[in-house]
């Protein structure tokens, strides 16, 4: 049995934080607002130790370099931004827009076009080992990045991609979109190799639990599960009490958790059998007032973000 237990409670400035990484120790987490600013906080006070203000406009997904252990930001003015996240200083720009931290303004930076990132807002963001990194956007474009540089660019999907990932061992990338779909790619000649087709509503987040299989959640709160060699779902995990808005997979605990529209955090067993069938809440969190935008999960810490500009720490703890 597990227990969520909270450790901190942090207001930020922002009244919207859109996302949040954990650095590779959970020494650090960052935060991504609506305003641009990225806000650094230390896990074991929950204070926030500095503001990362260079981003035009809001902040809409992050991770970190596995190599590196640096931060990657990115949204609406579409640069890919590299940052030290103990010392805060910016490093680069991959998509070419920023030579330095200093801030433009939309208008300015609309007369320097970039032909690296994104035409409109980049909405996910991941990275691999082998300098791998792969985005997607509002503009319906999969991006795959190699050794800083864009490599290929996928644009099959019929809506905007909202989450993209490596697969385990392989690295192969897959997307996921407001098509209601899943698909992988092969980036070497540019073909798609699978469509995986079953979600009734919009994709909002999928993860790898092993190189075999993933979790994928709908925007009406359905978890499929799915063999990354069948393009019809295996069967469906979970139905969620509201609309979901952000997922992340648990992979010492094998538990998938789920943000919801009403503030609610909900997490379950991703373990099934052959035969899978519709499972109840491991547990479930009435804790944030608004709708849950972004979490990340490791080691043990759970960090959710919301949309009242509030970040919570929390302990997930075997009983």
């Amino acid at each position: 049995m597990l227990t969520i237990r909270k450790i901190h409670d942090i207001k930020t400035p922002s009244l919207k934080v859109l996302a949040v990484a954990l650095s590779q120790d959970c020494a650090l987490c960052a935060a991504g607002d609506r305003d641009g600013v990225t806000h650094i906080i230390d896990m074991a006070s929950g204070e926030i130790v500095r503001h990362l203000k260079q981003h035009v406009e809001f902040v809409y997904a992050m991770t970190v370099e596995p190599k590196t252990g640096h931060l990657l930001t990115t949204g609406k003015d579409k640069s890919i931004r590299e940052w030290n996240m103990e010392t805060g200083a910016f490093i680069r720009d991959y998509a070419g827009i920023f030579t330095s931290a200093s801030a433009r303004t939309l208008n300015a930076q609309s007369f320097k076009p970039s032909t690296k990132s994104h035409t409109k807002t980049v909405l996910c963001i991941e990275c691999a080992d082998n300098d791998l990194m792969a985005t997607g956007g509002q503009d319906c474009n999969v991006k795959y990045w190699s050794k800083g540089e864009p490599y290929r660019s996928f644009s099959w999907h019929d809506g905007p991609v909202v989450c993209v990932r490596f697969q385990p061992e392989t690295l192969t990338l897959f997307s996921g979109s407001k098509d209601k779909t899943i698909r992988s790619w092969n980036v070497e000649n540019g073909a798609m190799i699978h469509k995986y087709s079953g979600h009734r509503d919009e994709v909002v987040s999928f993860f790898f639990r092993n190189k075999d299989e993933f979790l994928s959640v709908d925007n009406a709160g359905t978890v499929l599960v799915w063999n990354v060699e069948k393009e019809q779902s295996l069967g469906e995990l979970f139905f969620a009490p509201d609309q979901a808005r952000c997922m992340v997979y648990d992979k010492d605990n094998d538990l998938v958790i789920i943000g919801l529209n009403d503030g609610r955090i909900v997490g379950v067993t991703a373990s099934h059998d052959d035969k899978i069938e519709v499972k109840k809440p491991e547990f479930m969190i009435s804790d944030h007032k608004f709708a849950v935008r972004s979490l990340a999960v490791s080691n043990g810490k759970l960090v959710s973000c919301d949309e009242e500009g509030k970040v919570k720490i929390w302990n997930i703890e075997s009983c």
